[in-house]
């Protein structure tokens, strides 16, 4: 992000980030292949840090995106390692609890300074990509990173999502509208039991649906597509979504259908996230 122009506000915000990476020279970075965290690797490898990422990996991440984060940072000569993690044999996490973030953070963290360590990487600062607005939403993993003294840069400077999106544009990075896609955990009710299998099947419709949602925004542009969407189990299926175009609802019918979750309630509106932690902080 080093010398790049950036408008107006953001300008202010670009600087902050500067100053408080300018005093994390060796950082490894907790690393999903979201825009939070590829922009905070963006803006770090900008202004000259040396980078490990490390990307846990596992039942409650869909193997698309896990094969993806890899390519990025490849692509980006930076140095990754995968950290097999397994949530579900979290007690918290397999009764599926409200505190099931803060136990699988707090157990991943603790996995990756251990592995750190046998490598013998010395003077590494754990940093995340954490922004202003977790700090506003219900998110108990936040607090395991506190506790772990991870760093969150991004939130360290101020940066919202909006203005993450804004300077991921202003600076080159690639796909700076990509969508938030949490771990399948989120798309479960508390008190579910999630298995490897229900997840599996969970991410396989997700993977048809973002197929079906890219080739109708190419098709018709900014007004094509479902917007953000989730499927959501409370355990009867819940598609959620921005928005859903009349010329979409035969084959998202037929998605949820061959994967086992029909009937299915359709629920739209621009909020997405937080579908079980309404009213929640």
């Amino acid at each position: 992000m080093a010398g790049a122009r950036v408008a107006g506000g953001l300008e202010a915000k670009a600087a902050r980030l500067r100053e408080v990476l300018s005093g994390i020279p060796r950082m490894a970075v907790a690393f999903s292949g979201g825009l939070d965290s590829r922009f905070l690797c963006h803006a770090a490898q900008g202004a000259g840090c040396d980078l490990l990422l490390i990307h846990g990996a596992g039942p409650h991440v869909p193997p698309e995106e896990s094969a993806e984060a890899e390519a990025w940072a490849r692509a980006r000569d930076i140095p990754i390692a995968v950290e097999r993690h397994d949530p579900l044999l979290l007690p918290e996490v397999a009764a599926n609890s409200r505190e099931r973030c803060y136990a699988c953070k707090r157990a991943l963290i603790a996995s990756v300074r251990a592995a750190l360590e046998s490598c013998e990487e010395e003077n590494l600062v754990l940093c995340d990509g954490g922004n202003l607005d977790d700090l506003k939403a219900f998110r108990p993993g936040l607090r395991a990173v506190a506790e772990a003294g991870v760093r969150s840069p991004l939130a360290e400077a101020g940066l919202a999502k909006a203005d993450i999106r804004a300077l991921a544009a202003a600076t080159g990075l690639d796909r700076p509208d990509q969508p938030a896609r949490p771990c399948l955990l989120t798309r479960l009710a508390y008190g579910m039991e999630p298995t490897a299998g229900l997840l599996a099947r969970v991410a396989r419709a997700e993977a048809a649906l973002a197929a079906l949602d890219a080739a109708d925004r190419e098709a018709q542009g900014q007004d094509g597509g479902f917007g953000d969407f989730r499927l959501r189990l409370k355990p009867a299926p819940v598609f959620q979504c921005s928005r859903l175009p009349a010329r979409l609802t035969a084959a998202l019918e037929e998605i949820m259908a061959a994967h086992g979750f029909a009937p299915f309630t359709l629920v739209t509106g621009e909020k997405v996230s937080g579908f079980f932690d309404a009213g929640t902080r």
